[in-house]
């Protein structure tokens, strides 16, 4: 790939001038080189124009209003006059091509000049140091020998060998046009506030141009080679509204060895810093498109050595640290690094560590703060004093890269920095006198973990219980276990709320009591597969985003009407391969939302609830079946309708049965009653009975 060098230069000659070819660089995609409408060259939008025609010097067509379009000039003059006739026709137009050969020092414009070639066809000219253009032209202008539109909202063409070292743009002018400062010997050019576009090639070919600050203008695009062979440029600020960096922008700026892209910046095309003296880049987030050879290659389009690739993870900047591409032959083998390690690195590198043993620690206020531990054992017992220095701090991720199963910290230690512990951490032992643990996550990461455990007596602001961490007084439960294996949990009747993620990723819970939790945090059981029976109290107010995502064995949740805010996929979600696949495919073709999430509502799902509630609401909002008219008993949720028929056949029976003991009762009574009434004498005296009329 040698000859690319003699390709760029070729096509940069090219375009400087203004043929109607594409650049043909060796190493660039059809596609994107194709897309790019800089890199063809603008002709004017005039009638079909009639054969060629000499007069003198000039070579000029004829348009259908009888105007003439001057073609070429072949004057060997220093001073070239354009005229205002050619054979009686009027002269209005000059076109690209039509100082491509000539090296005149001054050139004057005529006032009836009405367009001149957007290609600049002054480029080519490498002698000039004048443009001179009459007070009576009502669309062109020249201040200081410099050429503008009237308006003076357009800069088209400063001259090559115009005598200083220094040009303020002025202020007002809105665009520098193709080539309009190309190969001069500026050192230095100041852009007005008013500058939004600069066109392809506007500043390039400028050997001993230092610096270029865009930063107080509106440029959103930095066109197709605009500053290509800048080769003593050392400093680019950008403005904040860049959001495309051209093909070859920066091509062969050999002095350029540091450059900060602005922060909404979405493309950086092919070759675009690719012979600069970069060996790093950070890119920016909003960056979606990067094509090849952008970052990281020599001008002979071969790899820098050690060149680092920074960015987000999952990112563009990531993707192209290891981008391939076989039609073109094309395959980037850098390093990558997370902003976020960068970061760290950056922070730690300022604590100015101290080795010893196992262990880095930095002095802060006569403490030991443990940096990083590199320990090998499956047990790391963290001393209580390293170099005679207490240990009163851990680090952010000090334990991040051991493989221990259990650390246990000494009593010493206050403070807990954030994911300060490795994924293979099963059991931790915490002081009683430790006050933060930072983060609200602060275990998120360790996949092992199956308990952590506080010992007592101290003053500090946390608390376990069977391996879960409470804060002192149990009121909040901060975390449970990834890998701890009960399958029912309920937690103690203290617990008001759970922190973000505290349940998250445990594979082994199947039933959960939070009759007294009224808050729960985002995420809180997110990806508990296993979870299949859930009780809510009726005074939750709180369910925070991903409350229950991902719990694929809970089908159903009783929701009451206390609560006050249910979060986005807070109950009744789980994650979509397909809708994710779609929504990435979308993303990158810059159709959807960048906020679209890839959750869609698990098949079957209910959420008993009240009507007119918050939770069906929300129910009704997702798509989700809500049951209402029901009531809890136990674990069943039973209709209302039901338990009436039920409880009226109940009374109708319970009085029935009433009726029969008391009709028994009353029978019973009257039965005795019977036998209690004395019988009456119907006999005489005698002892025979009485007849009828004795008294």
């Amino acid at each position: 790939m040698s000859h690319h060098k003699k390709a760029a230069a070729l096509a940069a000659s090219l375009l400087i001038c203004m043929t109607s070819v594409t650049p043909a660089f060796s190493s660039f995609a059809e596609n994107e080189s194709a897309t790019e409408e800089s890199a063809v060259s603008e002709i004017s939008d005039t009638d079909e124009e009639s054969e060629e025609k000499v007069s003198g010097d000039f070579t000029y067509t004829i348009d259908g209003d009888g105007n003439a379009h001057i073609t070429n000039c072949a004057s060997g003059e220093t001073e070239i006059a354009i005229p205002e006739n050619l054979d009686g026709a009027k002269v209005t137009e000059i076109d690209a091509k039509a100082f491509r050969a000539v090296h005149p020092e001054k050139i004057t414009i005529p006032a009836s000049i009405e367009y001149i070639s957007a290609d600049n066809p002054f480029a080519p000219c490498m002698s000039v140091k004048e443009i001179v253009v009459d007070d009576k032209n009502e669309n062109y202008c020249a201040v200081d020998g410099v050429l503008y539109s009237k308006d003076m909202k357009k800069l088209l063409f400063y001259p090559n060998k115009k005598s200083v070292k220094s040009f303020n743009i002025p202020d007002g002018v809105e665009e520098v046009g193709i080539a309009a400062i190309s190969e001069t010997e500026l050192e230095e050019i100041t852009l007005p506030d008013s500058l939004s576009v600069i066109d392809r090639h506007s500043f390039s070919f400028n050997a001993s141009l230092k610096s270029i600050d865009m930063s107080n203008t509106s440029i959103e695009y930095v066109d197709a080679m605009a500053f290509v062979n800048c080769t003593s440029l050392k400093e680019v600020l950008f403005s904040d509204s860049t959001v495309s960096i051209g093909l070859a922008a920066f091509l062969n700026c050999e002095s350029l060895e540091e450059v900060t892209l602005p922060p909404a910046l979405e493309e950086v095309l092919q070759s675009a810093f690719m012979g600069t003296a970069l060996t790093e880049i950070k890119i920016p987030s909003s960056v979606a498109n990067i094509g090849y050879n952008a970052f990281g290659y020599k001008d002979d389009e071969n790899a820098v050595d050690d060149f680092l690739v920074i960015g987000d993870s999952g990112s563009a900047a990531q993707k192209y640290a290891t981008d391939t591409d076989d039609e073109y032959d094309y395959a980037n083998d850098f390093e990558f690094k997370s902003t976020e390690a960068i970061q760290a690195e950056e922070e730690l590198k300022a604590l100015n560590p101290i080795v010893s043993g196992d262990y880095e620690y930095s002095i802060q206020d006569g403490e030991a703060m443990l940096l990083i531990c590199a320990a090998m054992g499956d047990t790391i017992e963290v001393p209580e004093e390293i170099d005679g220095y207490k240990v009163t701090s851990i680090y952010k991720n000090a334990f991040i890269s051991v493989g221990a199963s259990d650390i246990i910290l000494p009593d010493t230690v206050k403070t807990i920095g954030e994911n300060a512990f490795p994924q293979t951490l099963k059991s931790l032992t915490i002081s009683a006198n430790c006050t933060e643990i930072a983060g609200d996550e602060p275990f998120l990461t360790c996949l092992s973990l199956e308990e952590i455990n506080v010992t007592e007596g101290g003053d500090g602001e946390y608390s376990s219980e069977n391996g879960v961490l409470y804060n002192k007084d149990k009121t909040l439960l901060i975390a449970y276990p990834h890998q701890k294996s009960d399958k029912t949990f309920t937690p103690p009747e203290t617990v008001r709320e759970l922190q973000k993620s505290s349940f998250c990723y445990n594979e082994y819970l199947e039933e959960i009591d939070l009759s007294n939790v009224v808050t729960i945090g985002s995420y809180s059981f997110e990806a508990c597969p296993s979870i299949k029976s859930v009780k809510l109290s009726k005074d939750l107010n709180f369910a925070g985003n991903g409350a229950f995502i991902g719990c694929t064995s809970l089908e159903s949740i009783r929701v009451y009407d206390k609560i006050e805010t249910i979060g986005e996929y807070a109950f009744g979600y789980d994650y979509d391969e397909e809708l994710a696949a779609e929504i990435q495919k979308a993303q990158q073709e810059r159709m959807s939302d960048v906020d679209a999430a890839p959750f869609s509502v698990m098949d079957g799902f209910k959420i008993y609830a009240d009507e007119d509630s918050l939770a069906f609401d929300y129910a009704k909002a997702c798509g989700i079946e809500v049951i209402t008219n029901t009531v809890a008993i136990g674990s069943k949720n039973v209709d209302k309708n039901f338990l009436y028929v039920v409880a009226g056949a109940v009374i109708v029976l319970i009085l029935g049965i009433a009726g029969i003991f008391t009709g028994r009762k009353i029978s019973a009574k009257r039965k005795e009653k019977k036998k209690s009434v004395p019988k009456t004498d119907t006999s005489n005296e005698n002892g025979s009975p009485k007849e009828e009329g004795d008294k």
